[in-house]
């Protein structure tokens, strides 16, 4: 799965969250969402868990051009 760091990071902005504020969400750590956000490569689960606690299905991310399959 490819990601688009850039999309992730105005996909929260969007929505008016923090990396803190997502990473609660999300249950993850802060730090996952940084790394997203700069585009390394993370754990698919942390993906998964990141694009629900942003309100989208995978469907939702790949229409929005978050990641690619």
């Amino acid at each position: 799965m490819k990601i688009n760091g850039e999309a992730f990071q105005k996909a929260r902005e969007n929505q008016l969250l923090s990396t803190i504020g997502l990473a609660k969400m999300a249950d993850v750590s802060p730090n996952v969402i940084r790394s997203l956000e700069q585009g390394h490569n993370i754990r698919p689960e942390s993906i998964r868990k990141i694009i629900e606690a942003l309100g989208l299905t995978i469907e939702d991310a790949q229409r929005k051009g978050l990641i690619k399959t």
